[in-house]
């Protein structure tokens, strides 16, 4: 990093692969990095556990597998260090991916990567933000009690206690999306069980219930009679083909191949499955 840190905390929940060992090696070249092992912790649970441990005031977060710019602390510290009255900053990430499907995975699901975010409304990831030790306090910390979707319960507690925020837009993590369909549902599955805990998005959640439940009717219809096709058809191409289209678009013309169209929806597809699958089990 060009601003080097303090310190580096690295919460390790338990994993049984050579995470704990390398940032052990790494360690001892570099006598700042700290190692937590906390066996069972959830990502909230760790998030927690290495804001405590931390010495300084200002606390920088992000996750494994993300890749952070060499400018990315600098950017990130900024704002603290031109208004003495700044609470949270939110960073950005952006897609790494290493195949076809994991660009266009990313470029599909992740905000910001084809259009500007909006710094007034745009939730940042855990993977990039920075915030006081005071204003953890003040929020309860990181909620525990949530698996998934526990950096947007946060990012909403902050908005409530109406904390001093601040947008850095330039400070960048690269982050690898799923590498697979099956690890792409079981992500936006969990996603969806943490809103279903958190009742974040209920209303977009319903919408879609309510547009896969016409689905399923139109298709029941069919059974029925066959003059009941043009129907399902019609509620297909309009809920899930004509409502991904302009995304689809704006993939093809970033990546200029005419296959991400096909495979931007059925990404979405997926995601939109899983997601309401979670989000009726995180209810429940």
């Amino acid at each position: 990093q060009t601003r080097p840190p303090d310190e580096i905390v690295v919460v390790d929940g338990g994993s049984t692969d050579e995470t704990a060992d390398i940032v052990r090696q790494f360690r001892s070249r570099n006598p700042p990095v700290r190692l937590i092992v906390s066996p069972g912790a959830n990502i909230a649970a760790g998030r927690n556990i290495g804001t405590q441990a931390a010495v300084g005031e200002i606390v920088a977060t992000t996750d494994a597998g993300c890749r952070a710019a060499p400018d990315w602390l600098a950017n990130l510290g900024r704002p603290f260090d031109e208004d003495p009255n700044a609470e949270f900053v939110a960073g950005l990430y952006r897609v790494e991916g290493h195949t076809w499907f994991e660009t266009v995975v990313g470029l599909t699901t992740m905000r910001g990567q084809l259009d500007p975010v909006c710094p007034e409304t745009f939730n940042p990831s855990g993977r990039s933000l920075a915030y006081t030790k005071a204003v953890w306090s003040r929020a309860g910390g990181w909620p525990e009690w949530v698996d998934f979707s526990e950096d947007t319960l946060f990012d909403h507690k902050m908005r409530r206690l109406n904390v001093q925020w601040r947008f850095a837009g330039d400070a960048v993590v690269d982050w690898r999306p799923r590498r697979s369909w099956r690890a792409l549902a079981k992500q936006f599955y969990h996603y969806g069980t943490g809103r279903g805990h958190t009742q974040i998005g209920a209303a977009d959640f319903a919408y879609n219930l309510r547009n896969l439940a016409a689905t399923l009717v139109t298709l029941a219809a069919c059974l029925v009679t066959r003059w009941a096709i043009p129907l399902v058809l019609v509620v297909w191409a309009y809920f899930y083909v004509w409502t991904f289209h302009q995304k689809a678009v704006g993939i093809v013309r970033h990546t200029r191949r005419w296959t991400a169209y096909p495979l931007c929806l059925c990404v979405m597809w997926v995601v939109l499955l899983s997601n309401l699958t979670g989000y009726l089990v995180g209810t429940w």
